[in-house]
């Protein structure tokens, strides 16, 4: 209908008929739209200079609290064995998490020197549970290496609840600094950006349990500590909120990239922290929160009864980070904000840091417990939907352990930093509750399809280069190109020499080399020795430069090699 000369359409809505309008007017609109669309340009690009500038100024909320833009990690650099530097920064070398020191390695495991490391008291698991003592160093407890002012040090943590700085020649404690708790995590050492002098040129972060014997609702717990590398002087130290998970301790290992540190706590959250801006707080200092994300699972979590923790180590990839959750989920976290852009949902506990090949892959451990299948390795592709990320798996028998019912806590050990051509095969080592140490092929399948970790569809299983009896470990052995080092509750450290056969296409156990040129190998390990000591291992090794250095349950670090 027509009322005058408005129209009143369909949808009720009030639209007035156009007038024409002069030639003058019109130029005049054009301007002014022209002003108009200039202002807002300007006021864009302020508002992203500001947002960039603050990075995100969220406050860590972790809902986009910083800008979503983030420069990719690039692939980590192997240190040279000469000059200053940080040569193992963190649990499994660095953020691609498969670097484990530098040879050549020894050809026989004496004590060149130890240092005692101690033992120290502990709370129980839970708040009704009686206290433990425990000695020497657990998992996974690697040893750092830094070269300062031309001289090796080692870094390593204990049960004495004491971070030490040694001499690596001679064993000399240069400083210790003591935590509140335990220690059973694998110190991070990072170069700082803006020393203020010698002392902090390098800065060591590391976790302990909560506090003995606090408890768990305590105000005072921080497990996470930052120090000066040159003293051992205290910089912050991290407080740990509580959650639905039992546990405020810290076991996981972070990393230092492009003014950020990432790490996950076992509360379930997860950190991006400015280490190197502090605030006020009861018991200190403690660094700037960037951002954070709270990981607690979100399919039958309650089943675990608590068992949430976040133990494992986070690893990086393009601008993601990926890190397991004893909620039994594995996450994709985009880097800038920490929002979860990726999960694979396994069901179990996860300890095992997830640890990416160069090939693509995140080679996740997996452990018995809360599932009805077997534990094991299971390779992952990220690039994928979770639907169709599983690309292998390699089960492992169900074995009681203490709390431990099969599978594998510790992580895989890849030798892609050692193959940088692939010009052998691509290799996979882990140990096993069920009292082997296993070396697989990791892009060749054998003839067998087994069911996934939680009963799922059957997945192929690759074909098995080794299982040797090492009394079964939660220690990450280390594969470093000729050589192989794994240690167990057999108590002892194995030494093994990984020997490369040309082979033709079609041999016994013949493999393909990495590269695809066309080459085929098979491999062989042969033991060259073994140290004995009075109790398990249950801490990785790390090798440099001849020398294998472990903490053990005795409660010694150990420094192995060629003596004399």
């Amino acid at each position: 209908m027509v009322y005058g000369r408005a129209i009143v359409t369909s949808a009720g809505q009030d639209r007035r008929p156009p007038r024409r309008r002069s030639a003058k007017r019109q130029r005049q609109l054009r301007r002014r739209r022209g002003v108009a669309l200039l202002v807002l340009i300007l006021v864009a690009v302020l508002i992203a200079w500001r947002v960039a500038a603050c990075g995100g100024c969220g406050g860590g909320d972790g809902e986009g609290a910083r800008s979503a833009e983030a420069r990719p990690v690039p692939a980590p650099p192997a240190p040279q064995v000469a000059g200053d530097g940080v040569k193992v920064g963190t649990f499994l070398g660095n953020y691609g998490r498969r670097y484990y020191g530098q040879g050549p390695a020894p050809n026989r495991l004496d004590v060149i020197w130890k240092v005692r490391l101690g033992s120290g008291w502990s709370s129980g698991k839970y708040e009704e549970d009686p206290p433990s003592k425990w000695a020497g160093s657990g998992w996974t407890g690697q040893p750092g290496i830094v070269v300062d002012g031309g001289k090796t040090y080692v870094i390593a943590s204990s049960y004495e609840y004491k971070l030490r700085k040694i001499d690596a020649e001679t064993g000399k404690v240069v400083w210790a600094y003591q935590f509140d708790d335990i220690i059973k995590g694998s110190p991070t050492v990072f170069e700082n950006p803006a020393p203020s002098g010698r002392d902090d040129k390098y800065i060591v972060v590391a976790g302990s349990r909560r506090g003995y014997p606090y408890k768990l609702d305590d105000p005072r717990v921080a497990p996470v500590r930052a120090v000066t590398f040159g003293t051992g002087k205290e910089l912050w130290r991290l407080p740990v909120p509580q959650t639905d998970c039992y546990s405020r301790d810290c076991d996981g290992s972070g990393f230092f990239f492009d003014g950020t540190y990432y790490l996950g706590v076992e509360s379930g959250w997860f950190y991006a922290l400015d280490p190197l801006t502090t605030q006020e707080w009861a018991e200190g200092k403690k660094p700037v929160v960037e951002a954070e994300r709270l990981l607690l699972g979100d399919r039958r979590a309650a089943s675990h009864d608590g068992d949430l923790v976040l133990e494992s180590s986070p690893s990086a990839v393009g601008t993601t980070l990926y890190v397991a959750s004893g909620a039994g989920h594995v996450y994709g976290l985009r880097r800038p904000d920490l929002k979860v852009v990726w999960g694979y949902h396994i069901g179990s506990d996860l300890d095992g840091t997830p640890v990416p090949t160069s090939d693509g892959l995140l080679l996740q451990a997996v452990e018995k417990q809360y599932i009805k299948g077997k534990g094991g390795m299971l390779a992952l592709d990220p690039s994928k939907p979770a639907a169709e990320a599983a690309v292998w798996y390699f089960p492992t028998e169900n074995r009681k352990v203490g709390d431990w019912a099969g599978g594998i806590v510790g992580s895989a050990s890849v030798n892609d930093a050692y193959n940088p051509d692939g010009r052998y095969p691509a290799l996979c080592a882990f140990s096993a509750i069920d009292g082997y140490l296993y070396v697989v092929a990791r892009d060749v399948m054998s003839d067998e399809t087994v069911p996934g970790p939680d009963r799922g569809p059957r997945l192929p299983r690759p074909v098995q280069v080794a299982k040797i009896w090492n009394g079964g470990a939660i220690s990450t052995p280390i594969l470093l190109g000729d050589a192989l080092v794994a240690a167990g509750y057999d108590q002892r450290v194995h030494l093994f020499n990984v020997r490369y056969d040309e082979a033709e296409k079609g041999d016994d156990g013949a493999l393909p080399s990495a590269n695809g040129d066309g080459t085929y190998w098979t491999v062989t390990l042969e033991e060259r020795d073994q140290f004995f000591a009075e109790a398990a291992f249950e801490s990785t090794p790390t090798l440099w430069d001849g020398r294998v250095y472990i903490g053990c349950r005795d409660g010694w670090l150990y420094c192995l090699g060629d003596k004399g």
